[in-house]
């Protein structure tokens, strides 16, 4: 039995894991700072990292003590190396760089978007099948991928701009509606009675794999201003009736939804490739796992959804895909460095 030790602090979480065979997850503790972030409509560098540095060794700590086990029991440290916010992640790749020269372990560096492309895999149920299509969507990334095998992944499409997720953040914040956006806006969109707002799918007719929704953001944010007089979130907040927010919320949804379906779908069949894995934070929501699943099933295919608690970040999963790189033998020495931007 191989057990991993997996650090993940690529943004606002602070997260520790132990992990066996790169399949069984033994612990998995993560140190939310929403509370930290949520006043500012938005994760702040600054205060993430200096929340990392407070949290870190206690989460450690709990994720052994979950795990029942010790440091000595680990046979390899696995750490976020990018990307993501370059002081958060020095955080996290110090103290790894700490306990394996301490321990004389291997030090195994992961790229955090590896670690969504591989979550669908650590459901107890899940077939390890390979290849596969991946659409990892969340706050600072959407992408498309096809998934060879461990370590080999291509990609396909990503966003020109912002991010699914960041829009749902950013449309949340011109409705008032408080930070992070997805939760709330899939909360809303759910209470819509059918009769949602029409927003364009940005690039769906394009005929690459990329996406944008910059410009969405800004369609809801023109809706408001000149159709609805609503020129700040003040506004929104204080004249927008229940209703409204709710139609608002389920077309902006309905938007995003259409286009990641539409290419996520085309290029498994473009690929002739029948299975499809999720992840990413917006891949908890609800309508989007069931909307795909059922989309996909009409075509022939099959989704692989991760658990819910391993569709934002989370170090399990960095601990797992660290298990196929100590099989390699593609270790780090402790001149390990953070790489913001790093690709995949």
């Amino acid at each position: 039995m191989t057990l991993i030790l997996g650090i993940d602090t690529s943004c606002d979480d602070t997260s520790c894991a132990v992990a066996s065979d790169g399949r069984e997850i033994l612990s998995n503790v993560v140190a939310s700072q929403i509370a930290d972030h949520s006043e500012f409509g938005g994760v702040v560098p600054e205060i993430a990292c200096r929340r990392h540095i407070e949290n870190i060794i206690s989460v450690v700590r709990r994720a052994l003590s979950d795990a029942d086990c010790t440091l000595g029991d680990c046979s390899a440290i696995a750490v976020t190396q990018g990307p993501g916010l370059v002081g958060a992640l020095l955080v996290g790749i110090g103290v790894a760089k700490a306990i394996a020269y301490s321990r004389g372990l291997p030090l195994v560096p992961v790229n955090h978007l590896e670690g969504h492309i591989i979550s669908p895999l650590l459901t107890p149920s899940a077939q390890c099948s390979f290849p596969f299509v991946s659409l990892v969507v969340s706050g600072g990334h959407t992408s498309l991928y096809v998934a060879r095998d461990f370590g080999q992944y291509e990609l396909r499409g990503r966003t020109v701009d912002d991010a699914a997720g960041e829009a749902f953040d950013k449309v949340a914040k011109a409705l008032s509606l408080g930070y992070p956006g997805g939760p709330v806006i899939e909360r809303l969109a759910s209470q819509s009675r059918g009769d949602c707002i029409s927003f364009p799918s940005p690039m769906i007719r394009h005929d690459n794999y990329d996406f944008s929704f910059s410009g969405l953001k800004t369609a809801v944010l023109n809706y408001l201003r000149f159709e609805l007089g609503i020129a700040s979130p003040q506004d929104a907040s204080a004249k927008l009736e229940a209703s409204m927010v709710s139609r608002i919320c389920a077309g902006f949804q309905q938007a995003v939804f259409d286009v990641l379906i539409h290419k996520t779908l085309r290029l498994a069949q473009s690929e002739d490739i029948s299975l499809i894995g999720l992840g990413g934070g917006v891949s908890a929501n609800a309508e989007l796992r069931k909307r795909l699943s059922d989309a996909a099933r009409e075509r022939g295919l099959h989704v692989l959804l991760p658990p819910k608690d391993l569709s934002t970040d989370n170090a399990a999963m960095i601990a797992c895909a660290a298990f196929h790189h100590l099989e390699k033998n593609e270790l780090a020495g402790l001149d390990l460095d953070a790489v913001p931007g790093l690709a995949l």
